[in-house]
């Protein structure tokens, strides 16, 4: 059948060329396959090719000013991304990007998540201008992407817990590290400087402005805490005040000597997981976290790691670690 071909998953994919813009279904089998090109062969009846008034770059730069950079914060990794889209795509009129034009350049790409992200903001660009009627199709809509390999976080075993512990006492990243631990934290959540401001001592507890930026509003959640633990937090780092960066980067030659992958991110896991093992109730560890739905809690951040028990974790941590 003219215009379409069969993929390695079974599935058929039809392709229709017009004015040098590339129109792209999905079917499984030819009867469908029919069907889809009758759609596609009444969209291009319906619709003329627009002409904009923007290169991919311009358009880049206004949808970020105008439709993104209003609703993230400062720190946001957004702009590292339309620079690298900018250093890797040609800066053709908007109109003129194909599928095949998109395709051929992301292939290109050896890191799967810069892959991964530098797609998530060209689809968004374009899927805008399409909302905007100043495309009439998405060409990102039909790009091919390489299955997901599920990389899922692992928290610390309470072996490598151990381990890690005895390798950072008494270093100037110490302290940082049980705050990480005890808090489940981001690694932009923490701020040094700030931290001691958000504390609650009357009701041992943490404010904690979310990096997951929504609204214009900050987001807080509020984490529980030991006595004890707001004691560390309150005690003066032994230590010339150091950057969040300085943390997640000597923390993973720590972890580099000690033989154990991870990061401050896995701190955050081991967080979600030692309180399961402490029987904190999911709703509870899911709001401490800061994440919307529960299952993201119990299906992501919590490890099953037999491991790992109530008793060892208290005599592990003592009276840092929190217990109801």
């Amino acid at each position: 059948m003219k215009n379409v071909s069969n993929r390695k998953d079974g599935r058929k994919i039809i392709r229709i060329q017009k004015d040098k813009i590339i129109y792209t279904k999905y079917a499984k089998t030819d009867k469908e396959a029919k069907s889809k090109i009758k759609e596609i062969l009444q969209e291009i009846k319906n619709g003329k090719t627009i002409k904009t008034k923007y290169t991919l770059f311009e358009w880049l730069n206004y949808w970020y000013e105008n439709y993104k950079k209003p609703f993230v914060k400062s720190n946001s990794n957004i702009p590292l991304y339309i620079k690298n889209i900018k250093e890797n795509f040609p800066n053709l009129k908007l109109e003129t990007y194909t599928t095949d034009k998109i395709q051929q350049v992301l292939n290109t790409y050896k890191l799967s998540r810069t892959k991964e992200l530098v797609f998530l903001y060209l689809n968004a660009s374009f899927q805008k201008a399409n909302d905007l009627k100043i495309l009439n199709h998405n060409p990102c809509k039909a790009v091919v992407k390489e299955r997901k390999i599920n990389n899922k976080r692992i928290a610390f075993t309470f072996d490598e817990q151990v381990k890690i512990l005895n390798a950072i006492k008494g270093t100037d990243i110490e302290r940082d590290i049980y705050i990480y631990l005890f808090t489940g934290m981001r690694k932009n959540e923490y701020k040094p400087n700030e931290i001691i401001n958000n504390l609650d001592t009357k009701n041992n507890t943490l404010k904690i402005e979310s990096e997951k930026k929504r609204s214009e509003k900050p987001v807080y959640r509020i984490v529980d805490l030991t006595p004890t633990m707001v004691k560390l937090i309150q005690t003066p780092s032994k230590f010339k005040q150091l950057t969040t960066q300085y943390i997640y980067l000597h923390f993973k030659e720590v972890l580099k000597k000690l033989g154990i992958n991870g990061g401050i991110h896995t701190l955050r896991h081991t967080f979600a997981t030692n309180y399961y093992y402490m029987g904190i109730p999911d709703k509870l560890r899911s709001v401490w976290l800061g994440h919307e739905k529960v299952d993201m809690t119990q299906d992501i951040y919590t490890n099953i790691d037999r491991s790992i028990s109530k008793e060892k974790l208290i005599n592990l941590y003592k009276d840092l670690i929190y217990q109801i």
